[in-house]
């Protein structure tokens, strides 16, 4: 799968994603997002790091949860981006 952008996302107060847009559809999330962080090669980014902001360039936080429209309920995996605070969609299952 391409990777495509969640739009919208809302977060419950434990800061999981609660919901978010995708492909023109209001997804509601149906289990427990499971978070983790995926880790890049750090000297691969070093030269291009902000004073503050090597840990965004190092680590990306992932979220793995079910989520359903009125179209039907997929398994997605997501990828939060900081400092920009953008959503991907790295995978999508239906």
């Amino acid at each position: 799968m391409e990777i495509e952008l969640a739009t919208g996302v809302m977060l419950d107060a434990d800061g999981a994603p609660a919901s978010f847009d995708w492909r023109g559809e209001l997804f509601l999330t149906s289990s427990r997002p499971v978070r983790w962080y995926s880790r890049s090669l750090w000297w691969q980014h070093a030269g291009q790091a902000e004073v503050g902001q090597g840990r965004n360039l190092v680590e990306t936080e992932m979220w793995r949860l079910w989520a359903a429209s009125t179209t039907g309920r997929y398994f997605f995996q997501l990828r939060h981006q900081l400092p920009e605070d953008s959503w991907e969609i790295e995978e999508a299952t239906g």
